[in-house]
């Protein structure tokens, strides 16, 4: 799923900000799965490591099951 700037509205619910965060941070996360072989110093693979992170706080939500974030977040993007 490509995401656009131009693209975003205002008046979203919190639910609805949260299927689009967990989206769109699943979509940089499968961009970035190599991204361990460029070196854990790496700018690319910091970013692996900030968006699973932030995945994993999304996890939290009590949605997050019904919403596809049933499955545990490092092992599918591991660091």
């Amino acid at each position: 799923m490509k995401h656009d700037r131009a693209e975003v509205q205002t008046g979203y619910s919190a639910e609805e900000v949260l299927i689009l965060l967990k989206e769109l941070l699943i979509c940089y996360l499968e961009e970035l799965k190599d991204a361990r072989a460029s070196g854990e110093g790496s700018f690319v693979y910091g970013e692996q490591t900030a968006y699973t992170e932030c995945l994993e706080w999304i996890a939290l939500w009590e949605g997050a099951a019904e919403h596809g974030l049933d499955f545990t977040i490092e092992e599918r993007y591991p660091l």
